[in-house]
């Protein structure tokens, strides 16, 4: 009696043992997602939306870092990093924080931008960058340094088009490489200095003043940057 009881525990947990293996097998992806299946450490193919059947133990979904917005108590969003085994095909946006860059005429400048870009070759997405929201984060912040550091500080704050087309050219063909399509970036804001957004906000009371008395134009031609050039040179002096 107590061998039957035996060999039917036996035979429960190996039943068991083979539903699980085969739900291990069965891979549902979501619509808009992808998976990359690696066959003993090499890979074999790439699941699309719907279900999927994988060879269990010997076929294993590969990991790739994905960033994710989260928010604190306080209501502060940040990003994360996280491995996930599914890879998101629907444009994404990345919200960088802002940084400080130097224009031409040295001025330090506080910019912040929004990129939006979509994963159009998993397999490259995958293999070809150890960790892609980062690349991508660092990317974006040299390429912006180098594109601001072309441009004065007026250039700078009027050419916000330029600035934008210039950084989605540049990410784009530097992104190709991983298999991502850069759509847009946007500047959200250029802060530049205290002191030199004071004399600007002078400057553009001058001239409405100048354009309300006629009296005052004359006086106008030669001051209207005066204000910005001397603030300009105060950061420069501060700077060395």
């Amino acid at each position: 009696m107590h061998g039957i009881e035996t060999t039917w525990i036996v035979l429960a947990l190996a039943g068991l043992f083979v539903i699980i293996l085969i739900m291990s097998g069965i891979k549902i992806v979501q619509q808009s997602q992808t998976m990359i299946v690696e066959r003993l450490g090499k890979y074999t193919k790439t699941l699309t939306s719907g279900i999927n059947i994988i060879v269990p133990i010997i076929d294993k979904p590969r990991s790739i870092y994905w960033r994710f917005s989260r928010s604190n108590m306080e209501g502060h969003v940040y990003a994360v990093n996280r491995l996930v085994n599914r890879i998101d095909l629907r444009e994404a946006v990345f919200d960088f924080p802002k940084q400080n860059v130097i224009t031409r005429d040295n001025v330090v400048t506080e910019i912040s931008a929004i990129l939006y870009y979509q994963v159009t070759d998993p397999i490259k997405a995958t293999y070809e960058i150890a960790n892609l929201p980062e690349a991508i984060e660092k990317l974006t912040q040299t390429t912006l340094r180098n594109v601001i550091g072309e441009m004065d500080l007026d250039h700078t704050l009027t050419s916000r088009d330029t600035i934008n087309s210039k950084l989605r050219h540049v990410l784009d063909d530097a992104s190709n490489k991983w298999g991502v399509k850069v759509n847009r970036v946007e500047l959200q804001d250029i802060n530049p200095p205290r002191d030199i957004r004071d004399a600007m906000e002078k400057d553009a009371r001058r001239a409405r003043q100048a354009r309300h008395d006629p009296r005052s134009r004359r006086q106008q031609g030669g001051s209207d940057s005066c204000g910005r050039r001397a603030a300009r040179g105060r950061n420069q002096e501060r700077r060395r």
